[in-house]
């Protein structure tokens, strides 16, 4: 297979009575693997995000890439602490590849880029305070739906003699 290169983009001024032309790679460099991803998963299964079924090679090329710019501003977007709904239907290696992208920008909170790198740990219910495990990635899910979050709330009681101490002192 052929190696995916991120696309150059030619930008031309005229202004002031010169011409210049500059010529840069189109996707910025965390951008880049996320877009290296689409076009692999475009490229390899024909109806996956756009049919290219009846393409060929350099067809394919161009309906990726087009697809890709119209899809582009859907993937960039941030979630809380992760994917979009959107996103989550996308393929799974195009989700992993938009996780690591929104973790090298600092743009995701403590996520699971991928179900074999989930480790069990505890949520907690904001209403009640009390926590539960997460043994699998699907208790993990089914618990991020419910609300659940990885802080442990405050005891209120706990919050409030703080306070009140900081009064007196």
């Amino acid at each position: 297979m052929k190696e995916i290169k991120n696309p150059l983009e030619m930008s031309l001024d005229r202004s002031n009575g010169n011409i210049e032309i500059s010529i840069a790679k189109k996707y910025s460099q965390t951008e880049e693997a996320m877009y290296k991803s689409y076009m692999s998963v475009c490229a390899m299964d024909d109806k996956a995000l756009v049919d290219t079924s009846d393409m060929d090679e350099e067809g394919t090329a161009k309906s990726c890439g087009m697809q890709y710019d119209k899809m582009r501003a859907m993937m960039n977007e941030v979630g809380e602490g992760g994917l979009t709904d959107n996103q989550k239907k996308l393929p799974p290696a195009l989700q992993k590849a938009i996780l690591e992208k929104m973790e090298k920008e600092g743009k995701a909170s403590k996520s699971y880029a991928a179900k074999e790198d989930f480790k069990p740990h505890m949520m907690y219910d904001p209403k009640t305070g009390k926590s539960y495990e997460a043994k699998t990635y699907e208790d993990h899910l089914k618990m991020k739906d419910m609300g659940y979050t990885h802080e442990k709330p405050s005891d209120k009681k706990e919050d409030k003699a703080i306070e009140d101490q900081k009064k007196d002192a």
